[in-house]
């Protein structure tokens, strides 16, 4: 992780936001001077590396605000962890999850082992779950993984199976529905993240009558949780003493 944005520590004054959701950065430019954000990398790194330094960056600050990404675990445990042993007060945001509708065809699953074992064999995947859940695939051995990459590299594909699929967002229904069907995709493999960036890919599912393997979200194990930016707007101005 790395602070992408400002690179002072945040003082009594000033909120820190850890981020790597679009709602961290809106809460970051809304409370300006009064916040500093720290944002993992775009490839959401994983547990060991996004710890390095945090805690130490945190320190002294008027609160923390926890904004990654819904499905970022090693962080949303990093912010809590952080305040719980700085004694800051702390506050997590976290956007509505997808709910299911008649139409979709849905598997639920904790883990992506559990997932991946519920996926018959000869499928052909579609999965969407970042570059650091690699070695979590690994058992994918009987079925035919296209595992989207936001961000171009030149590492050999480590499954039997599959290929790395480049591209980047903003996503629509129609063009993950021209995708799936250009790759012959017959289900979808991704994680909960709530929200519309990620959403297309669970419609053009629905259209194609084709099922998603859809991980659910770990409970957070923080306290207070919001679901809007205004909410965490009136949080940060409260903990710095600013008119609410």
């Amino acid at each position: 992780m790395k602070d992408l944005n400002r690179p002072e520590r945040p003082t009594a004054g000033q909120v820190a936001i850890l981020g790597g959701s679009a709602a961290a950065r809106e809460i970051a430019r809304r409370l300006a001077g009064h916040a500093r954000l720290w944002l993992p990398s775009r490839d959401r790194v994983t547990g060991q590396t996004a710890s390095f330094g945090f805690e130490t960056w945190v320190r002294g600050a008027a609160g923390i605000l926890i904004a990654p990404h819904p499905c970022d675990i090693a962080s949303l445990a990093l912010g809590n962890r952080s305040a719980r042993r700085l004694g800051l007060p702390s506050l997590t945001v976290m956007r509505t999850a997808w709910q299911a509708e008649r139409r979709d065809r849905w598997v639920s699953s904790r883990t992506v082992a559990e997932a991946v074992a519920q996926i018959p064999s000869g499928a052909r995947v579609l999965v969407t779950l970042g570059r650091s859940v690699m070695p979590e695939l690994s058992a994918f051995r009987h079925a035919h993984a296209f595992v989207r990459q936001l961000n171009r590299h030149d590492q050999a594909f480590p499954l039997r199976h599959g290929r790395y699929l480049f591209d980047a967002p903003p996503f629509t229904v129609a063009s993950e529905v021209a995708l799936m069907r250009k790759y012959r995709i017959d289900a979808v493999l991704t994680r909960n993240a709530g929200g519309p960036g990620g959403w297309p890919k669970v419609a053009a599912a629905r259209v194609l009558g084709i099922p998603v393997y859809m991980i659910n979200r770990e409970a957070s194990a923080g306290g207070r949780t919001v679901q809007t930016v205004n909410e965490a707007v009136e949080w940060g101005r409260a903990q710095v003493w600013l008119d609410v």
